[in-house]
């Protein structure tokens, strides 16, 4: 297991360090500006360092003091670091050490020996590795930032949680639930395209675990999509065996459903779709054969879906924009853009 990295020691008190000074967990006061919002204060101390931060995703909205050490911690320390984070008027704080906790010392959510801290970082859908060694995924984080006050405030269906369990990760919220990630990722996806998409929707993977059929068929009029939901760490890639069985899903018959023909779209929605946007004639070739085969293949990025919704929920009560939807137009791209997705939900009443 990789070890934590600490900053160098340096007398007691506050300095300013340069912007590529490391302030303890192998990060650089740049890399912690950007990841938690506003670092409002750094103290160094002989043992590492104390960051003061106002932080919106990693932890609650509010300052919060974070002390990593290289000491091994002792009662006496948690309460020596509550005492300071009380007296400047933090509303939470955290010690993480790079020592192995103490018998008589649990983990707990203020204290992380450095077991718990690299399996917080493991868990975390905003974090990449590289052999031992994590690497934010900056774009992730810019993006929660971005929209963790809007997500605050309309946030119905656990559309924060989308992003992380896109990646097969729990989000802190939901670490002690038994659902797996990609059960919760498949559920609110469709709670999505139920509610704040409205269309007309119909769950199957529950209702039929190993039967070979998808996540659900989702509708508007006479047109009927299959959604395949994929939670995969680092991207969904189209397998051989993966198409087959998408294949044989869009060829099943839905009568029983009320629907004749085939779907219209097999829509894939995940994480990302690393081998398609590396090699775009991959997905052409793959697209190719469910047109052949009557139907067709879409897919839609879970960062990009919370932006939709996003847009919709910024209009309350007013259906007009999410009935303007033109879906055939929005899955007709194939590799479906955020452009395209969030565009299509900003556009005048038209046919779909």
């Amino acid at each position: 297991m990789g070890s934590l990295t600490t900053a160098e020691p340096n007398p007691p008190g506050e300095l300013q360090p340069g912007e590529g000074q490391q302030v303890g967990l192998g990060l650089t006061l740049a890399e912690m500006k950007e990841l938690c919002v506003v670092v409002t204060e750094t103290r160094f101390h002989p043992s590492g360092t104390d960051v003061f931060f106002s932080c919106n995703v990693l932890l609650h909205p509010r300052r919060v003091l974070v002390r990593s050490t290289i000491d091994v911690p002792t009662p006496a320390t948690l309460h020596d670091v509550a005492e300071e984070a009380h007296r400047r008027e933090c509303a939470d704080y955290l010690i993480v050490t790079a020592r192995p906790l103490p018998a008589g010392l649990a983990p707990s959510d203020h204290v992380l020996g450095p077991e718990q801290f690299l399996a917080l970082l493991r868990s975390s859908h905003a974090v990449a590795w590289s052999g031992d060694l994590p690497r934010p995924r900056r774009s992730d984080f810019i993006s929660a930032r971005r929209r963790a006050q809007r997500l605050q405030e309309v946030d119905r269906l656990g559309l924060a949680w989308l992003p992380s369990l896109s990646r097969f990760k729990h989000p802190w919220q939901l670490r002690e639930t038994a659902t797996p990630p990609d059960e919760w990722f498949e559920r609110i996806v469709f709670q999505l395209a139920t509610s704040t998409f409205r269309l007309g929707g119909l769950r199957l993977g529950t209702a039929k675990r190993g039967q070979r059929v998808g996540d659900a068929l989702l509708w508007r009029d006479d047109n009927f999509i299959l959604l395949d939901c994929k939670a995969a760490q680092d991207g969904y890639r189209l397998g051989v065996d993966d198409e087959r069985r998408l294949l044989e899903y869009a060829g099943q018959s839905y009568m029983q459903y009320g629907f004749s023909g085939q779907p219209r779209c097999v829509v894939l929605v995940s994480s990302s779709f690393p081998t398609f946007d590396e090699q775009p004639r991959r997905f052409t070739d793959r697209r190719r054969r469910f047109t052949d085969a009557g139907s067709d293949l879409a897919c839609i990025r879970a960062d990009d879906l919370v932006e939709a919704s996003l847009e919709l929920l910024d209009h309350p009560g007013d259906t007009r924009p999410v009935d303007s939807i033109a879906w055939c137009d929005v899955l007709a791209e194939g590799m479906v853009t955020r452009e395209t997705l969030v565009g299509s939900c900003r556009s005048s009443p038209g046919p779909h």
